[in-house]
């Protein structure tokens, strides 16, 4: 396989995984603006939302998996993120009862494991360096409020909204600053590659 050809599969790959990260930050930024907007928020309703949030979150992640023909193993990776999302959604609309603590370390899961497929995507996507240390950074995080979560949980439902709406907005904005580094790395890809246009002779009468 050629450079223009690796170059064109990397920039169509790239133009799909923007388009789902990008969605994916917004719906995040949505779900912490409206747990900010609305303290008295009840749990119930507080359940009900994120578990709408991980669902769709999680299908967009696999709609854009099966967009394109992406190598098998980045495929994977960003199945099984989607998937993971998928389960926690569902799995909190199996249990409306659940609590908040029990909220509070399902979300914590759900971090980590986010953070750990996106180190590993930063590793395994065609970026430049900065691209996948935007990324990997953006895992870190993931997996650090995760961590918080679990060993400081906190009191009070103040504390778990405090928390939740932090984790969504630091990650949703960190997922929509990869999006438009990845737009940008696929204009940069399509730069490269787009044949240069031949020059039409001067004839002279």
């Amino acid at each position: 396989m050629n450079l223009q050809t690796q170059l064109q599969e990397g920039e169509q790959e790239l133009t799909h995984i923007w388009k789902a990260t990008a969605l994916r930050g917004a719906l995040a930024i949505a779900f912490s603006v409206v747990i900010l907007i609305w303290p008295n928020i009840g749990l119930a309703t507080l359940i009900a939302l994120f578990g709408a949030f991980a669902l769709v979150s999680g299908l967009t992640t696999i709609a854009g998996a099966f967009s394109v023909p992406f190598a098998r193993g980045r495929r994977a990776w960003l199945v099984f993120e989607g998937l993971i999302g998928v389960a926690v959604g569902v799995a909190v609309f199996i249990w409306p009862d659940l609590s908040a603590l029990g909220l509070l370390y399902a979300i914590a899961a759900w971090s980590i494991t986010l953070g750990i497929i996106e180190i590993a995507l930063a590793f395994d996507l065609p970026l430049s360096s900065e691209r996948s240390l935007l990324l990997g950074l953006g895992g870190v995080l993931s997996v650090a409020f995760g961590v918080i979560m679990f060993a400081h949980p906190g009191a009070g439902a103040v504390a778990l909204l405090a928390l939740i709406a932090a984790f969504a907005l630091v990650t949703g904005a960190m997922q929509i600053a990869f999006a438009l580094e990845l737009r940008r790395a696929g204009n940069e890809l399509e730069d490269r590659v787009r044949p240069h246009a031949t020059p039409t002779p001067v004839t002279q009468g």
